[in-house]
């Protein structure tokens, strides 16, 4: 099962391949606009603290590259014991990218391991 954030990521980006996403803590910028979600967290037993797993907290934020032009965010905790957490999301993310149904569906899966 994919992490929770490679799923919301892959929803977005599929959606227009003009978009892409950093991942920034405390104005420090640790994901560089890209596409590739394998730097998003770690994904695999034994990666060492990459994207959001390399600090408590982030901010991810979706961009269409082409134009520089800012979409929206979302506000991500997991305090590194291992709960991936949305604390919050600017609401076009949802509206246009459906980014709640994506977390009730992961959800779901999650709940069925």
């Amino acid at each position: 099962m994919k992490p929770l954030l490679v799923e919301i990521l892959e929803s977005i980006l599929r959606t227009d391949e003009k978009l892409a996403y950093t991942i920034e803590c405390d104005e420090e910028v640790l994901v560089h606009p890209t596409r590739d979600t394998s730097l998003a967290c770690n994904q695999k037993e034994g990666d060492k603290y990459e994207g959001v797993d390399a600090v408590d907290e982030a901010r991810i934020e979706i961009w269409e590259n082409q134009n520089d032009e800012y979409i929206g965010f979302i506000y991500w905790t997991n305090f590194n014991d291992g709960a991936e957490r949305i604390v919050d999301y600017s609401v076009v993310l949802d509206e246009k990218y459906g980014l709640q149904k994506t977390y009730e569906d992961w959800e779901k899966k999650y709940e069925l391991l």
